[in-house]
């Protein structure tokens, strides 16, 4: 497969993955300037840095630094003369008979935070283009099949046209994901809402638009319905932080202020709290 379109694959999947490229070499190297190999888990490679020992090192590589999410550049001496580790330093010495030097660059993609919005409307598309500004996956799910589109959500990585109650009973988001309620006319914000805290899903936000007072009456049927231990401390509704306003934009600034804050584990004034 081309190394464009799987690298192009994977950032759709949103699957991660490490591209080793050789900026620069010297004297005798297996491998060209520009010479690409792009690493996935469990050892998949496509493209090569010219084979051989060199490329196995190059693989071990990927592997570590996918682990540790560290991109940077090693260089490599090819050569199988003993004076090669003198001068090695920060160089690390492959017994090669080329006698050259290659160094790559190692740029690793790992897994983004997923945010799945339900409801492709005004905000959910003002929403989508705050979003991509910043590294988040975005997913987009509409009932209606002229919202559920890239035409009309073009930020959006992924656009899915499904039932709005039946997609919340089956997705499996990734672990801490975040996840925004904001459906036409609200009129299945609630149900969704149940189908994923009756579900347990591992996610790390939920947030629902709602005024003060529906933000009530959701928590309140939600204990009801699920089990007074029911633990909602991810449930964020009112939806966003205090910034002010009332159009779409405004409220798609405030929505996505508060999913960056909660990233990153920062104390803003949330309009939930506001709501206490």
């Amino acid at each position: 497969m081309d190394i464009h379109a799987q690298i192009s694959k994977l950032n759709h999947e949103n699957k991660p993955f490490v591209l080793a490229t050789i900026v620069k070499a010297e004297g005798s190297v297996p491998g060209k300037v520009g010479f690409k190999l792009l690493f996935e888990p469990d050892n998949k490679t496509t493209g090569t840095v010219g084979g051989g020992a060199l490329e196995q090192q190059v693989i071990k590589e990927c592997e570590a630094r996918l682990k540790n999410s560290m991109s940077g550049s090693q260089e490599y001496i090819l050569s199988d003369k003993p004076a090669a580790s003198r001068t090695a330093e920060n160089s690390l010495v492959i017994p090669m008979m080329c006698q050259g030097r290659v160094w790559i660059y190692f740029e690793v993609h790992q897994v983004l935070p997923a945010v799945y919005i339900f409801g492709g409307g005004h905000v959910g598309q003002a929403l989508s283009y705050f979003l991509a500004k910043l590294k988040f996956q975005i997913i987009l799910i509409d009932n209606r099949q002229e919202y559920a589109n890239s035409e009309i959500n073009p930020y959006a990585h992924q656009c899915i046209f499904d039932n709005y109650l039946e997609f919340s009973k089956k997705f499996e988001p990734h672990v801490n994901s975040f996840i925004v309620i904001i459906t036409h006319g609200h009129q299945y914000d609630y149900e969704i809402l149940k189908n994923i805290y009756q579900r347990q899903l591992p996610v790390k936000y939920v947030g629902v638009i709602a005024s003060r007072s529906k933000a009530e009456q959701l928590k309140k049927q939600l204990l009801n319905d699920l089990g007074s231990q029911l633990n909602l401390t991810n449930l964020f509704t009112p939806i966003g932080i205090d910034l002010g306003g009332s159009t779409e934009n405004e409220i798609a600034l405030s929505i996505s202020s508060e999913i960056q804050a909660i990233l990153f584990s920062k104390t803003v004034p949330h309009l939930r709290k506001n709501s206490d």
